[in-house]
């Protein structure tokens, strides 16, 4: 199955495009479930404004990112790619984090509407001998079905269409306000409804797999891989984007205001870059046009290990 777009709410750097958005100008995003990611408004982590994300697969995460997301929550286009929007609040039937579905059931994030983004959550029942995180899993009818064999607490996520299988990842437990991971870190996208633990990662170094990106979270302070929802695009510096992982690795998708020359409404292909570098505004490709290298933070203090990590953009 293509990468699905994710929203997000978590920085006003970023262009919010998934499901949920904020107006900070800080970076952020959300991402979908598996088919790519977009850039997104804004998100509470962060101080950079960044777009929506969107991911492929069945799973997403979240940067900086400089645009805003549709009214909807979610999309499909005609590839089948999906698009699902971060943030922190929302939710369906039953509770993901506090799993309050009867014994042997479990709260899942599912499409109630027939389509292809994760817009709320359901009760569904447990399979016998469910498949633990990290294994290979199987869904029912679609990705976003909420249908499968994992086991509590999971989901199967980055599912492939032509074979309904993927991976169990961890759903994020705690609750909204104080998410928990066993491991990884916690990012909450589509209104509440998939809130998924996510390998942390460096956004200067791109060290997540193949076909995933490093994104910021828009629910915790830090960056996690999510899949990129448009890995054959061009989306490098100045490229329009919608979701947060519509952008190459290395980039985000950020709020038109911060890109030089960005004329799309939901936001343009922004760079990541090294602020303790000397010079860092020499790593930012719209320099000449006034782009600058800026703390991803702001003033904020930024969480141990992302001290150099910034944004080129022209400051707001």
């Amino acid at each position: 199955m293509p990468p699905r777009p994710l929203r997000s709410t978590h920085s006003a750097l970023l262009a919010l495009v998934l499901a949920g958005c904020t107006t900070d100008p800080t970076p952020g995003g959300g991402t979908s479930d598996g088919s790519g990611e977009a850039p997104t408004s804004s998100t509470s982590n962060g101080t950079t404004p960044q777009p929506t994300t969107s991911m492929p697969g069945d799973t997403g995460t979240t940067s900086p990112n400089p645009t805003t997301s549709p009214a909807d929550d979610s999309t499909t286009d005609p590839t089948g790619t999906v698009f699902v929007v971060a943030d922190m609040g929302g939710g369906g039937t039953c509770d993901v984090f506090a799993q309050d579905c009867p014994d042997g059931e479990k709260c899942m994030p599912w499409a109630d509407d027939g389509g292809g983004s994760w817009n709320s959550t359901t009760c569904s029942p447990v399979v016998r001998n469910p498949n633990q995180r990290g294994d290979e899993c199987a869904v029912e009818g679609s990705g976003v079905s909420g249908i499968d064999d994992c086991d509590v607490g999971l989901m199967c996520y980055n599912v492939q269409s032509e074979t309904n299988t993927g991976t169990c990842f961890e759903l994020c437990g705690g609750s909204p306000a104080a998410p928990t991971c066993d491991e990884g870190l916690c990012a909450v996208y589509n209104d509440g409804n998939l809130p998924l633990c996510l390998q942390d990662c460096d956004p200067l170094l791109q060290d997540c797999g193949a076909g995933q990106l490093c994104l910021a979270s828009p629910s915790v302070n830090g960056f996690v891989c999510i899949l990129d929802a448009l890995p054959a695009s061009m989306g490098d510096y100045g490229a329009p984007c919608t979701y947060v992982n519509d952008c190459d690795p290395g980039y985000f998708c950020g709020v038109p205001e911060i890109v030089a020359g960005c004329l799309n409404p939901s936001g343009c292909c922004a760079e990541f870059c090294d602020v303790s570098l000397p010079d860092p505004s020499s790593q930012c490709t719209g320099q000449p046009q006034g782009e600058e290298c800026q703390p991803w933070y702001g003033m904020e203090p930024p969480p141990p290990g992302y001290e150099d990590v910034g944004f080129c953009g022209v400051p707001l």
